[in-house]
């Protein structure tokens, strides 16, 4: 059975992008939808704790790979949704246009475009059941892939009998994973360039990080202010136990 499209080529992070693993999640993610084979479903959902690396390796994937990404907020009505994605496609509309005459228009272009919509920040759309229905017929009449990004209970929420409709047609379900010591490993040359960490230091700041990604990245930007004032080049676990490091629970913190 052949596949839906052409399979894409999923670019490699470059510069100052680091390949962690919920990037490369995202990336077999949307590789998975993309190339699924003709009659099934096309919808993926990304969910986990806030701060883990969604948005970020969404967004990065969505530029590198062409696709629709739109951050839904929590003030959007049906009308703001609509425009808000034709806007992110650089369509032209009239700012009249009613909304039946929107979702043409979104469909249109989706359904010609053949590239993935990405709708980050969709808890949103279920604190609105509307906004998820409009979802789900976006899916239904084009049959381009979304991939929906939310917080850890997204997959649960969906659950609910009122989203039943929307919750079947996911195909797959991607739970952001915690930064590792390889991933921090990665990290490190981007946000604290010219210092070495040792192993057991990097282990350290994931372990002070509980998981998330941007706070081992907001704990490397403190480290690389501190190892530049102090003409340090490299931090082992003893030196980093000396430094006051950024929480997220209290405004500074030690190991």
């Amino acid at each position: 059975m052949s596949n839906m499209n052409s399979k894409p080529v999923i670019a490699r992070p470059k510069g100052g992008v680091a390949a962690i693993a919920t990037f490369d999640l995202v990336a077999a993610t949307l590789e998975q939808l993309t190339n699924r084979r003709v009659g099934m479903d096309g919808i993926g959902v990304l969910y986990g704790p806030s701060g883990w690396g969604k948005t970020f390796s969404s967004n990065t994937l969505a530029l590198e790979t062409r696709a629709y990404f739109v951050q839904m907020k929590a003030v959007w009505t049906k009308k703001t949704f609509l425009q808000k994605i034709l806007d992110e496609m650089k369509f032209d509309y009239d700012d009249h246009a009613s909304i039946p005459e929107l979702f043409d228009m979104v469909t249109s272009q989706l359904g010609a475009s053949r590239r993935v919509l990405i709708l980050d920040e969709f808890n949103r759309a279920i604190e609105k059941p509307i906004l998820a229905q409009i979802t789900r017929e976006i899916f239904d009449s084009t049959q381009t892939p979304l991939l929906l990004v939310g917080e850890e209970q997204l997959p649960n929420v969906m659950a609910r009998s009122q989203f039943k409709q929307l919750y079947r047609r996911v195909s797959a379900w991607a739970e952001a994973q915690d930064v590792t010591v390889a991933d921090a490993a990665k990290l490190a040359p981007i946000y604290c360039p010219g210092v070495g960490f040792e192993n057991a230091a990097l282990a350290a700041l994931v372990t002070f990080s509980k998981g998330s990604v941007s706070s081992v990245v907001k704990c490397f930007n403190q480290l690389q202010e501190h190892c530049l004032t102090h003409g340090i080049d490299n931090m082992d676990f003893a030196s980093l136990q000396k430094i006051a490091l950024p929480s997220s629970s209290h405004p500074k913190r030690k190991i």
